[in-house]
């Protein structure tokens, strides 16, 4: 069997997994692998059509408190309000660095980024990029991760163990899919970015890659799982196809005949 060795390995390339290697690898010159089942432009990430909600023009209308009243709310004040915090804080630092590296965000007239409104936001908060903000997010992203010549990315590797020893993490082994070969990768430590279980679900909108495996293997390795009840639905999607109607199509008032 190959061993690979790196210092960390990132499981899940899309915009989770992407955007943690790219913070990596600013912030230490360590060694970084990205594994995924799927080639990167595949993952699930790329499907996303609505925006991220930001303040990025605080005023009398919004603010930071606002935009937490309503993600609490919203949540019906189930959330964990510390993670809720820091989530709003972080949101337009977030949206203004992805600006950055290139992501074209919809813009208005004057030039400011253009915000729609969206379910339970009570002011208009959510920034897009038409309606394909998860194609540029990951198109971006992946752009710049090929800047990084200490980040190797692995396509079409599926993940069928975590190697767990004394409770520390030791590495994973993955099927090579295109050779049929199983391999050994080693590492210091791991993200698992992998998105949810939507295909659980006979009726979903998520990608038939959404399976959720790596979800068991955590749980089978003895890691804790947190609020596992919470599944992310879109309520409004095409029967029986399941393709997505945009909660955006719904922010901006629209109505769904049958």
């Amino acid at each position: 069997m190959e061993i690979l060795k790196h210092d960390l390995l990132i499981i899940g390339s899309g915009i989770a997994g992407l955007r943690a290697a790219l913070q990596a690898a600013y912030t230490a010159k360590i060694d970084i692998a990205i594994l995924s089942k799927v080639q990167v432009m595949r993952s699930h990430s790329v499907s996303a059509e609505g925006g991220m909600s930001a303040v990025l023009y605080p005023d009398k209308n919004d603010s930071l408190e606002l935009h937490a009243y309503d993600t609490v709310k919203g949540s019906d004040y189930l959330a964990d309000q510390d993670a809720v915090e820091l989530l709003v804080q972080m949101a337009p630092i977030e949206v203004r660095f992805l600006e950055r590296i290139g992501v074209p965000w919809s813009r208005l007239p004057d030039g400011r980024m253009y915000q729609r409104p969206f379910g339970g936001m009570s002011v208009p908060r959510t920034t897009f990029a038409a309606d394909k903000t998860g194609f540029f997010i990951m198109s971006t992203l992946y752009q710049n991760i090929l800047r990084f010549d200490n980040i190797k990315q692995y396509h079409e590797y599926f993940v069928t163990k975590l190697i767990i020893e004394n409770g520390e993490f030791k590495g994973v082994t993955a099927l090579d899919l295109k050779t049929g070969e199983l391999k050994l990768f080693l590492a210091k430590a791991a993200i698992i970015a992998t998105g949810g279980a939507g295909r659980l679900y006979r009726f979903t909108t998520t990608a038939h890659s959404t399976t959720g495996e790596m979800l068991g293997f955590a749980l089978r390795s003895g890691l804790a799982l947190k609020d596992m009840e919470f599944v992310q639905w879109h309520p409004t999607a095409l029967v029986p196809s399941g393709i997505l109607v945009s909660e955006a199509a719904r922010g901006e008032g629209g109505y769904l005949v049958n």
